[in-house]
């Protein structure tokens, strides 16, 4: 049984029609040199093969059900009622534990990172979308990141490298549903007003990215909805960062009217190379 130097970390993946991709994080978890996991799938009523996958899994998958939902919110609410873990990671289908002692590094730190912290974190890996080959990985101390935007939003770490401790989970919803892109983000901010976060040089996770399409495309939503996160929260904006973002927005609708998709991707590999970063499509 796991005792406070070994906590149960309870892993909650949600899906909808993802079943091919579900194979490889089953495959990362059943690999973990950690004994004390707890996998959570919240599937969305899926129409593919996804629940004979789940099926197939066994004794991997601890509970799972599926039933329709609001959204990656909602599952991840209903996930929570049945999670039993001390520490709580939010992982996507298709995501991956970078390596098969990933968990057991971790939770040597969790063990004795409540109650100063509330979130442990770490790296992550981006992937390509078809190949799942390296494309960048991110990470970085929390005092280098604190008090830098992004997004029009405070800069966070990426969901899911994060641990998060039970305690933070208290209400019947602790998820916003009615955001759509950016409940996450809208949770780690009221989570960072209270308290920093622990950043360890831990490579945690590896992420494929869903392509140009999926995140071009919804920049204008995504900055709504983080815009009226930082209304909710008290954050103030710096004018600088909401002129360059809103610029930035404007352009990519500009790009997402003009070019197709094959385009899309130059451009937004163009730009990130202008600005010294690695392509990401």
């Amino acid at each position: 049984m796991p005792n406070k130097s070994l906590p149960l970390i309870t892993i909650i993946t949600s899906t909808l029609n993802a079943g091919e991709s579900l194979r490889h994080t089953a495959r990362s978890i059943q690999k973990q040199s950690y004994p004390h996991i707890q996998w959570i799938i919240a599937d969305g009523k899926s129409s593919d093969n996804t629940l004979k996958i789940i099926e197939e899994l066994g004794d991997l998958v601890n509970v799972w059900f599926s039933k329709p939902d609001r959204g990656i919110y909602d599952a991840w609410n209903k996930a929570l009622k049945f999670a039993r873990g001390e520490w709580v990671q939010f992982i996507g289908s298709g995501d991956e534990l970078a390596d098969i002692d990933t968990l057991e590094k971790i939770a040597s730190i969790l063990g004795n990172a409540h109650p100063h912290y509330d979130l442990v974190y770490g790296r992550l890996q981006y992937l390509s979308e078809h190949n799942r080959k390296f494309l960048e990985e991110v990470g970085a101390p929390w005092s280098k990141i604190k008090n830098e935007w992004e997004f029009f939003r405070p800069k966070l770490p990426i969901h899911p490298e994060v641990f998060h401790h039970i305690s933070l989970f208290k209400e019947d919803e602790p998820f916003d549903v009615s955001y759509k892109f950016a409940g996450d983000s809208h949770f780690l901010m009221q989570c960072i007003r209270s308290k920093d976060p622990l950043y360890v040089p831990i490579l945690v996770n590896k992420m494929p990215l869903g392509g140009a399409t999926g995140s071009i495309y919804r920049a204008h939503l995504i900055s709504l909805e983080t815009r009226r996160a930082c209304r909710e929260l008290g954050y103030q904006i710096p004018l600088s960062h909401y002129l360059s973002e809103s610029a930035k927005t404007f352009m990519k609708r500009i790009c997402c009217f003009l070019f197709p998709d094959q385009y899309l991707f130059k451009i937004a590999n163009g730009y990130r190379k202008l600005v010294g970063k690695q392509k990401r499509w």
